[in-house]
Order: structure tokens, then C-alpha cells, then sequence
């Protein structure tokens, strides 16, 4: 009886460990374009950041506001208060 139960728990991990290397060699990439894509996405997905002039908060490149002399900021509202200081 123990050993049946040896036997069909080794036949469990095998089929297991088969499995597992199964899924790795069919979701693996080659090196070459698993480095590719990586750097796709960062550059796809990351934006740079720009500190507003008034409150000094960062804000997404693409979202701030720039006065004549390019200085970012975060709103209208902080260009409007920023040109009454100065």
C-alpha cells in the first residue's frame, strides 16, 4: 500500500515538474527581444517630470502649463499668481 502511494506521488511530480518546463519553454522569449520590449514599454510608459515654478509640485511634462519663458507650471491658476509676484 506505502508503496503505491510512493509511486503515485512520484508520478505527481513528474508530471508537475513536466508541466512547469513546459510553460517555461513555451512563454520564454529570446534574450534579444525580451531586452527589446523592456525598453519599449519603459519608453512608452514614462514620462518626464517638471517641477511647477510656483508651488514647486512635479507634474506630468504633457499636463503643465509654460509661460513665455518656458518655466513650467502645474496650473493656470499658479501662472496667474506667479506673474502677479514677479
Amino acid at each position: 500500500m506505502i508503496v503505491r502511494l510512493i509511486v503515485f506521488v512520484a508520478i505527481f511530480f513528474i508530471g508537475w515538474w513536466l508541466y512547469r518546463q513546459f510553460v517555461l519553454f513555451k512563454g520564454s522569449k529570446s534574450p534579444e527581444k525580451a531586452q527589446k520590449t523592456d525598453s519599449a514599454k519603459k519608453d512608452e510608459s514614462q514620462e518626464s517630470m517638471v517641477r511647477c515654478e510656483e508651488c514647486q509640485t512635479f507634474t506630468p511634462r504633457s499636463h503643465a502649463i509654460h509661460d513665455q519663458d518656458a518655466r513650467p507650471f502645474c496650473s493656470a491658476e499658479h501662472l496667474k499668481a506667479f506673474n502677479k509676484k514677479h
